[in-house]
């Protein structure tokens, strides 16, 4: 069993899915970060507060 985090943010009043950006060349060592495509809020730079996470069990492994 995996445990794994689902990005969520809310400011259009409903949870929606953040997505991945993906990365450049050059930046193998870097995790992408989600971020909201409407506002831009990212799990480190949320001003106002709107990005949640949801952990999803998969009971497949």
């Amino acid at each position: 069993m995996s445990v794994y985090r689902k990005w969520f943010c809310t400011c259009t009043d409903k949870p929606v899915e953040l997505s991945y950006e993906e990365l450049l060349e050059g930046e193998e060592g870097e995790k992408a970060e989600p971020f909201c495509k409407r506002c831009g809020a990212t799990p480190s730079s949320d001003p106002k507060r709107t990005v949640i996470y949801r952990d999803v069990e998969d009971w497949e492994d």
